[in-house]
């Protein structure tokens, strides 16, 4: 009744309630007090390489709130004058007052101890110890409380559940062809292979969604040649095509602009079970071949050696 008094909104049944206690809106409206809005400020965070929030700072440039951290992200220190909320620790964690607990998003956080005081959700399969902060935070982050369920996401193993919303913001990018997957990676490689002057390949992969995905690009550190199918995909998912580069310049050894014999005979071989193989030339060609050997086309697609080279180190 007091939130309808507040927005004016009284309804017809709460006005008859009223009558019948011989009250009216008009004399309860004036018994209510006013509503507490505290004023709102803006406050940027400074973070640190872990995500721990070091200190608010104001509009004005003044810091609002600071803090400092132990490895585990136990805060050693704070200085709140202006008594600021600010719950946040570890990416995905919030701080309860109450316990000095973290809380994870499935679990619960210890900082004194660096692990978790409830059991890993996905029992086993989280490894042995159903309690340990399973990362060391100078490095990595376990933002969900289910590193399992971070790591597949990230892969591209994953569909559905939590696990599927998450793959969509930090998992590789899903297409609807084995071309379609294997030019975004191609495009995002060939800059970095042209100007190395080194081979670099992959392979494409199929979830259970029958969504394609490329697997990152790597190199043997071979100028002339790379082995796309010592890359693995995911658990959960199968290997369908694979891709390559051919550097910048074989220097005579072979047709730079073609699918080398050894191409052919690997896309060719049951053995392989590859349904395409994908080529990005120096000229910025990208071809395809069936798995007969066959071209299936040859496009304009990828950036060529008269591209400017960035500078990249692997």
């Amino acid at each position: 009744l007091e939130e309808e008094i507040r927005a004016d909104r009284v309804s017809s049944e709460s006005r008859a309630w009223l009558a019948q206690c011989g009250l009216t809106v008009e004399q309860l409206a004036r018994q209510v007090e006013p509503e507490y809005t505290p004023a709102r400020k803006a406050h940027l965070y400074h973070c640190d390489h872990r995500g721990l929030p070091l200190a608010l700072i104001s509009e004005d440039g003044n810091t609002a709130w600071s803090a400092e951290y132990d490895e585990w992200g136990n805060q050693l220190n704070e200085e709140n004058p202006h008594h600021v909320y600010q719950p946040y620790r570890l990416p995905g964690q919030q701080h309860d007052e109450e316990s000095g607990l973290y809380y994870n998003r499935h679990r619960y956080y210890d900082p004194l101890q660096g692990r978790y005081i409830t059991q890993d959700p996905m029992g086993l399969k989280g490894g042995w110890n159903l309690y340990q902060y399973p990362l060391n935070p100078l490095q990595q982050i376990d933002p969900m409380g289910l590193l399992q369920t971070w790591d597949d996401a990230r892969s591209g193993a994953c569909t559905g559940g939590v696990c599927g919303v998450l793959s969509r913001i930090i998992g590789p990018s899903k297409f609807d062809s084995t071309a379609d997957a294997a030019l975004d990676a191609l495009k995002e490689t060939q800059n970095r292979s042209l100007c190395n002057d080194m081979e670099y390949s992959g392979i494409v992969c199929k979830d259970t969604n029958g969504k394609y995905f490329a697997s990152k690009a790597e190199t043997d550190n071979l100028r002339k040649e790379s082995y796309p199918l010592k890359r693995k995909c995911p658990t959960g998912t199968d290997r369908v095509a694979a891709y390559h580069t051919h550097g910048a310049d074989s220097h005579g050894d072979y047709v730079d602009e073609f699918f080398s014999s050894s191409d052919k005979n690997l896309v060719r071989s049951k053995d392989n079970n590859l349904e395409a193989f994908y080529l990005a030339t120096p000229d910025g060609r990208f071809e395809a071949l069936n798995n007969k050997g066959e071209y299936i086309f040859i496009r304009n697609s990828v950036p060529g050696l008269s591209s400017v080279c960035i500078p990249y180190h692997d």
